[in-house]
């Protein structure tokens, strides 16, 4: 009866404890964690075009970005595929704007289906967040074709002007071996052939593309050294009195990088101040170094965009101005081509390509 009793009271005595302290736990908050600004969805909407198909080389309008949140939106993208760019890859957008994506392909990306994840990555008032979709497109592989015309090669991607790095070799008929003739934009007549007509064949190829050979009939002008004038006969006298020389530095118009470049030259390339137009549309007035666009100079773009300021390596690099017909200026600093830091801004929204 003893024990009974004494159960009794030791298990009276836990439920007592434990009714006391339970209510005490269910307040207790640990370590609280601060709130949070909520992005809600549909804020930023990444838009991919349906299924499509586009060469390589080529480019294609293929993801929308819009804002539909009521403060400014700087956006990134990303993605894994060595051979694809976006452009713009990064920009800003104000409040109730949508951005065109494209896509460029690379000249050697493995035709095929493609099935890209991409990312994008959006900041606003110091928040931070992400957006993912997937893009479903076919590389369709594209075509190398040969021509000559005007005493020159021509080498074509898709019937516009190849770019940079398709490798030309010929051979005579029945020879078993290719040798090379040159590699776009210059593609000269080698060296050691003698003035004349000369049949040979000719095939293209860049990366795994490889174009039909063709025979062409080609003629190659003789060459006249011209004899060196002594010094003394290439400084004039000036009106005051002073030497200076009187050479001219060459020029000409020539096939350079799927366009037509006239101006200043060395060596048979771009060199100094010259105007290069594209087969796209694109033009570009000012200095070239060694056949890149180097230096102070305007590209003038087929949208109407231009860009003002100073280059390197071919695109804006420096200090410039990109102006919109319709959407207003940038003014800045630039690296790579692409815009870094701004000087004065609109109140339109502009992209830094």
């Amino acid at each position: 009866m003893r024990k009974i009793l004494l159960g009794l009271v030791v298990t009276g005595f836990a439920l007592i404890v434990f009714i006391s302290v339970r209510p005490l736990t269910d307040t207790l908050t640990i370590n609280p964690e601060p709130p949070q600004t909520e992005i809600p969805e549909e804020s930023i909407v990444l838009e991919p075009a349906g299924h499509f198909s586009v060469s390589q080389g080529k480019s294609y309008r293929a993801l929308s970005v819009t804002n539909n949140l009521s403060e400014p939106v700087n956006f990134s993208l990303g993605h894994e595929h060595s051979h694809i760019t976006f452009n713009p890859r990064e920009a800003s957008l104000t409040p109730g704007r949508t951005r065109e994506i494209e896509i460029e392909v690379g000249y050697q990306c493995p035709p095929g289906e493609i099935e890209l994840p991409v990312y994008l990555r959006a900041e606003t008032n110091g928040e931070r967040f992400g957006v993912e979709t997937i893009l479903l497109f076919e590389v369709a592989e594209g075509s190398i074709s040969l021509d000559y015309g005007d005493d020159s090669l021509q080498v074509w991607w898709d019937d516009e002007p190849a770019p940079r790095g398709v490798q030309v070799t010929y051979r005579s008929p029945g020879e078993a071996d290719w040798r090379i003739w040159g590699e776009t934009p210059r593609l000269d007549p080698p060296e050691h052939l003698s003035a004349g007509e000369h049949e040979f064949e000719f095939k293209a190829r860049l990366g795994e593309v490889e174009s039909p050979v063709e025979v062409f009939v080609i003629n190659v002008e003789e060459t006249i050294a011209e004899e060196e004038e002594p010094e003394e006969e290439k400084t004039t006298v000036s009106a005051s009195g002073s030497s200076s020389n009187s050479d001219e530095p060459e020029k000409g118009t020539i096939n350079w990088d799927g366009g037509t470049y006239t101006g200043q030259l060395k060596d048979g390339i771009p060199h100094g101040r010259g105007i290069w137009t594209h087969s796209d549309g694109r033009e570009y007035t000012g200095d070239f170094d060694q056949g890149s666009m180097e230096g102070q100079g305007t590209m003038i773009f087929p949208g109407g965009e231009e860009y003002r300021g100073d280059f390197k390596d071919g695109v804006a690099h420096g200090q410039g101005t990109m102006s919109h017909p319709r959407e207003g200026s940038l003014s800045g600093r630039w690296v790579d081509g692409r815009y870094v830091q701004e000087e004065k801004k609109n109140d339109s929204e502009w992209y830094e390509n």
